[in-house]
This record gives structure tokens, sequence and C-alpha cells, in this order.
């Protein structure tokens, strides 16, 4: 009887997905999973550097410092696979756009675009409905940085961003789960407007996101683990 209600509930859950996860006392599986995790949040990034390069040079000398940035929103999506239970490999797309103000300077928009490629240690525990898929790894990959002022052309930089990540994954069914992740990414983009040159923004920054994730069912061969 559970078996089937467990059944009939991934099956509303997920639009027919097969409900072939956790049985009572066993982890949820991570070998041969595969996922699709779409996230939102806030990237929490100062750009101290680059406002006090700018205030700092001579003909801006007795402007009022500008008001620094609070960050901005980012978005997330991971396309990973568990080739191991304990080692998972992916791509995440990313994307998140910034609006800055220099003292004496038309508005400034930068932007970051890109794709990473990630390693990530993973495990499992039984906690939830489902269980709990810690994970932590590292990125690295192509990033394009934009930046324009109001009314100009942008400054298009490529590149390489290298990033560490943690977080975890509740699953709420055997396929559905919900997860947060924090990201530390280091990149810059450079800031240039008519041949003058204005230094580099940080691109990267403190990256906090929730998000909804889709776990593919495993093979036959691949039930669900009893140990992390």
């Amino acid at each position: 009887m559970r078996g089937r209600m467990c059944s009939s509930l991934a099956l509303a859950a997920v639009l027919a997905a097969p409900c072939a996860f956790a049985e009572e006392g066993m982890l949820p599986p991570t070998e041969g999973v595969g996922r699709i995790t779409v996230q939102g949040g806030w990237r929490l990034v100062a750009n101290n550097t680059f406002y006090d390069r700018y205030e700092s040079r001579p003909e801006n000398a007795g402007l009022a410092p500008a008001q620094r940035s609070r960050g901005s929103p980012i978005g997330m999506a991971s396309f990973a696979y568990g080739i191991t239970g304990l080692v998972e490999v992916g791509i995440d797309l990313f994307a998140t756009l910034e609006r800055l103000q220099l003292t004496g300077q038309p508005r400034l928009t930068t932007a970051a675009y890109g794709a990473l490629v990630g390693v990530r240690f993973q495990g499992a525990l039984d906690v939830g409905p489902e269980g709990l898929v810690p994970f932590a790894g590292i990125l690295a990959g192509p990033l394009l940085a934009s930046a324009a002022f109001e009314g100009q052309s942008p400054k298009e930089t490529v590149t390489q961003a290298w990033g560490a990540t943690a977080g975890a994954t509740l699953r709420l069914t055997p396929v559905w789960g919900l997860t947060a992740e924090y990201r530390w990414l280091l990149a810059r983009g450079a800031v240039e407007s008519q041949g003058r040159k204005f230094g580099t923004f940080n691109a990267g920054g403190s990256w906090f996101a929730l998000g909804v994730t889709y776990t593919f069912p495993p093979g036959p061969s691949q039930p669900g683990r009893s140990a992390f």
C-alpha cells in the first residue's frame, strides 16, 4: 500500500515520471543520476576597488563619493550527472545584471554571462521526505563581461572564471527537490568609454541562490545506497 501511495504521489508531481528512488530505510541514489537545477538569487559584491580607483584619480579630486553597489540578481541553470556515488560533473549556465553609478558619469550597466564546468563531491543523508544530498565542488569556464555607460556602446571582455560551490538538495519526492547553493566566483571585466579606461569591475563575487531540482531516476542497476 505504501509503495502504491508513493507511486501515485510521484506520478502526480512529475506528470507520469517513474517513482524509482528511495524505499524506506534507503538513502537517495547519486551514482548514475542526472539532474537539472534552475535557481535564482542574489550576487553580493561591493566593487570597492573599482570605485576607489576612480575616485583616487587627480581629475576626480573633490567629487562626492558615489553610493556603493549592493549587488545584483542572478539566474542559473545546472545540468549534471553523477558518474560515481561521490562525484558529479556538470555544466552550469548563468547570467547577472547590475547597475553602478560613478559620480560625474552616466549610469553604468554591467552584465556577466557564461558557462562553467563543475566537478562536485556529493553524498546522501537520510534526512527529509526522500533524503538530502549535500555537495561541494570547483567550477571553471569562460565568462563574458559587458559594461556600458548609458547611451554608449558596451565594452565586452571574455575572461576565464574560477570558483567554488557548496550546497544541498532536499528531495521532496523521488524526482523533485529544493536546492540551496552558495558560490564564490573570481572574474573581472573591463570598463571603457570613448577610449578612456575606467579600470575593471568585479564580475564574480559571492552568490546565494535557491531553486528547484528535477532528478532523473537511475537505471534498474542503480538502487539507493545505504552509506554516505
